[in-house]
């Protein structure tokens, strides 16, 4: 069964990061009155914990946790504590592709079976050419699909990421339905946001760099950058490190353990406000960093330019979109929802990360603290 994700139905109908024209005060001395506000919305919406940075001129000038990241043991939320980041991860896998690139070992504009140990065919479409580039601009003509009975609640999945998509992307896959996960479209044709897309450039990258995609990005990303409450396994966490999700069932908050999806790359990176802050600063200072840069200059343009034309869709990047001026990405999943935008015009950036999946309280909230943040500190 199909099941597509609300975030992008949820946020569109919120304008989340809508901002007045005009702010009435100066941003303040100290961030007090901001913490007040943060801890209000946060009680008077039910979420059991959040964590927020903010960025000012390319620098994180706070950043702080609020509540629980585990309501049963009293555990709190800090600006180091590892969430699962959800659909965040998807520009971070882009940003492995483009490192490949930048070693000369992808081409971005390749068809992807030239690199994938399994053959990629939508049965639609006669003598298509699948690339790096549609599956990072949700133009590939693979439709979405996920199923939360396929996680593994509190572990990694057992289930080996090209052995998930076979399962409804190849002929013969017990979910392959006569290619139902396929669009009646040529890739570059149609927008359809897509977390398959993003597990076959997860496997492409796999493929190339002959390494896990949680190795890859550690080598390549979280270790030089100091991320160090960052990765994509589960198991790379000592335990009752990870934040407890929360999902409103009833009226209630039910719990759910930290989860190992076997799509992997379209949302399992852990992490903390704090640490996405680090990356925030670099990709705001060009990509630069200390004892080096994260991509080359040629890379980095490739991965902010514009990809699609404005009647296929407007502000989709190389996994980046924009939305309301800003450019970045928003996560969902059971449990979490997400937000990591930045201007890179004036250096002004803002991450949330709540325990609590995306629904009208958390999008409530979501929207206020984003606001709120723009209004008093991106002035």
């Amino acid at each position: 069964m199909k099941i597509t994700k609300g975030l992008s139905a949820l946020t569109t109908a919120l304008f989340l990061f809508t901002l007045p024209a005009t702010a009435d005060e100066a941003p303040p001395e100290t961030f007090e009155a901001f913490d007040s506000f943060v801890e209000s919305v946060r009680d008077e919406n039910n979420i059991p914990g959040l964590s927020v940075a903010i960025i000012r001129g390319g620098e994180t000038v706070h950043a702080k946790g609020f509540g629980f990241a585990d309501v049963a043991t009293g555990r709190s939320m800090t600006a180091d504590t590892p969430i699962n980041i959800a659909s965040i991860s998807k520009p971070i896998l882009g940003i492995v592709l483009l490192q490949m690139r930048d070693r000369g070992l992808v081409d971005l504009d390749t068809n992807i079976n030239s690199y994938l140990p399994f053959k990629v065919d939508n049965p639609h479409v006669t003598g298509e050419v699948i690339t790096l580039r549609h599956l990072a601009t949700h133009t590939s003509g693979i439709a979405d699909y996920y199923d939360e009975a396929d996680y593994a609640p509190g572990t990694d999945s057992p289930l080996a990421l090209t052995d998930y998509l076979s399962l409804f992307l190849l002929p013969g896959g017990p979910r392959y339905d006569g290619g139902a996960h396929y669009l009646e479209a040529a890739p570059g044709e149609v927008r359809e946001y897509s977390n398959p897309g993003a597990g076959v450039a997860g496997a492409v990258a796999e493929a190339v760099g002959r390494a896990p995609l949680a190795a890859l990005a550690h080598d390549g990303i979280f270790r030089p950058l100091g991320m160090e409450n960052t990765a994509w396994r589960i198991a790379d966490f000592p335990p009752n490190q990870l934040t407890m999700g929360y999902q409103e069932a009833d009226g209630t908050l039910e719990a759910h353990p930290p989860f190992g999806n076997p799509n992997y790359p379209d949302g399992g990176v852990f992490s903390s406000a704090r640490d996405m802050a680090r990356l925030m600063e670099v990709l705001l200072n060009g990509g630069r960093y200390t004892g080096g840069v994260l991509l080359s200059e040629e890379s980095f343009t490739v991965m902010f330019r514009l990809q699609l034309s404005a009647d296929i869709s407007k502000g989709q990047r190389f996994f980046w979109r924009d939305r309301d001026g800003l450019t970045g990405h928003m996560g969902s999943d059971t449990g979490v929802f997400t937000a990591f935008y930045f201007d890179r015009e004036t250096g002004n950036g803002l991450i949330i990360l709540m325990n609590r999946s995306a629904d009208k309280a958390t999008g409530a909230a979501m929207k206020q603290i984003a606001a709120e943040i723009r209004q008093r500190y991106f002035q």
